[in-house]
């Protein structure tokens, strides 16, 4: 038997609906554990690690921009000078 597209949305919604109901929810013993155990010391260390490898990548990120930046306004060595001129007077 053939659904009517109508019929499959309808399924469809109820089955979800059905899903979506509040039920028990439990959570994880790292979670809802004692918070003096070594598992959660771990966890918390290892959050904190994250967290410095973000800030560590993000720090050279800033230096690397920073960097190109005072490069970028500072005067040209005289080498590369010379060399501009003695192009510009081919020209």
């Amino acid at each position: 038997m053939r659904r009517s597209p109508f019929q499959r949305i309808l399924i469809t919604g109820a089955a979800g609906a059905l899903a979506n109901l509040p039920g028990i929810a439990f959570a994880c013993s790292a979670c809802m554990g004692d918070p003096n155990s070594k598992s959660a010391g771990a966890i918390n260390a290892a959050i904190f690690l994250m967290i410095g490898c973000i800030g560590a990548m993000l720090a050279s990120l800033g230096g690397f921009a920073f960097y190109l930046f005072k490069r970028a306004s500072a005067p040209l060595p005289p080498h590369v000078e010379l060399g501009e001129s003695i192009n510009e007077t081919d020209d």
